[in-house]
């Protein structure tokens, strides 16, 4: 059984040898249109990505915890679950990074 000669690629590669500037630019082509095909999915998913991220501190930067029951809450003037009025305090009162004062006292037994 004889096989048959690869003609497709004997061709490509005389129609590189022989016409090099309009083969070379139409393959240079191609592979620009591929990669940049390849790499548009990359690029939106890290946008997307910077945009969900971006979204989610400005969200997490309008709740607010209430300093008497600890619930959080977002744009209410009155706790929820206690009624505690937000009006009179600001939103740092109650949060991660509020100071604590400790005093140290020796107790006898």
């Amino acid at each position: 059984m004889q096989r048959r000669p690869p003609w497709l690629l004997i061709g490509a590669l005389a129609a590189l040898i022989l016409l090099p500037g309009p083969t070379l630019r139409l393959l240079l082509g191609l592979a620009r249109g591929l990669s940049l095909l390849l790499l548009l999915p990359v690029l939106l998913a890290g946008v997307a990505g910077v945009a969900g991220w971006l979204w989610w501190r400005r969200l997490q930067a309008q709740v607010k915890q209430c300093p008497s029951c600890g619930i959080a809450t977002m744009n209410a003037t009155t706790c929820p679950a206690c009624g505690y009025s937000f009006a009179g305090s600001s939103q740092g009162n109650g949060g991660k990074n509020a100071p604590i004062d400790v005093q140290a006292e020796t107790l006898d037994d």
